[in-house]
């Protein structure tokens, strides 16, 4: 196909020398052989198709395409999207692993379970060590918090204030309260690395600190939550979360009525 092209285009170059030999010539600069080809095939193709112009080729067509903007997310949305699920939340089972560091140096490590019940405003903390094993059991209905030890002995027991003022995060026991939560910080948005939005909370008023709630991209519910006071960080990864599944009423031992 491109050699009976470029024997068509040599004729017509070669009469349009002739017809131009009378004339005062203009001096013209002749593309390379490889652009000629490719104009010449492109007109013949637009010929041979009889389609309406093309007003772009196919390579500025699809670029585009591949440089089109993601739709872009805005704090309000965000923190609207958290009320919604914090309002509905009745139920709540979630793994989660935190860790806390002081000027990057590791200073604890904890893990368990954590099991939430928002009607009756009933917490469960299962501390588990390393192999998974229970070491203590914290019951809390927000007033007081009990503690026990893994064979269900009463430990302790303190003022619900009393015990989350000594917690490094306390917003992993905020559910159900997150909507009061947004209320008092500041919010603004950034991205994660995989595209989940991480949505940025700093207090209105009172003491300094970054909070960081990485979300699910599905429902914007915290998959990470951190906490930066200082040189102080903690940070507490949630897993397998369950928020419909009702939990039984002998989750809390009935201690509280």
């Amino acid at each position: 196909m491109k050699l009976s092209i470029n024997k068509f285009f040599c004729l017509c170059v070669g009469v349009i020398v002739l017809a131009a030999c009378g004339k005062e010539a203009s001096p013209v600069t002749e593309p390379p052989q490889s652009e000629e080809v490719v104009i010449i095939e492109e007109e013949a193709s637009t010929i041979e198709k009889t389609e309406k112009p093309v007003n772009k080729s196919p390579a500025v067509e699809a670029s585009p395409k591949s440089v089109q903007p993601s739709p872009s997310l805005y704090p309000g949305e965000v923190v609207t999207a958290l009320k919604n699920w914090d309002k509905k939340l009745a139920f709540l089972t979630t793994n989660f692993k935190q860790t806390s560091s002081y000027d990057g140096v590791q200073i604890s490590r904890s893990q368990g379970i954590l099991k939430y019940d928002k009607k009756h405003d009933l917490l469960r903390l299962d501390t588990l060590n390393d192999t998974g094993s229970l070491e203590q059991t914290a019951l809390t209905n927000k007033k007081e918090i009990i503690i026990f030890d893994e064979s269900g002995r009463q430990v302790t027991q303190l003022s619900w204030q009393e015990w989350q003022q000594g917690q490094p995060n306390q917003a992993l026991f905020d559910f159900g309260n997150y909507t009061a939560l947004l209320n008092r910080h500041n919010a603004t948005l950034q991205k994660a690395e995989n595209g989940s939005p991480i949505l940025v909370l700093t207090p209105k008023e009172g003491e300094k600190y970054t909070l960081y709630l990485t979300l699910s991209k599905q429902d914007y519910f915290p998959t990470s939550i951190k906490i930066v006071s200082d040189l102080m960080v903690t940070q507490s990864d949630l897993s397998n979360t369950d928020k419909s599944t009702p939990l039984a009423t002998s989750t809390f031992g009935g201690i509280f009525k």
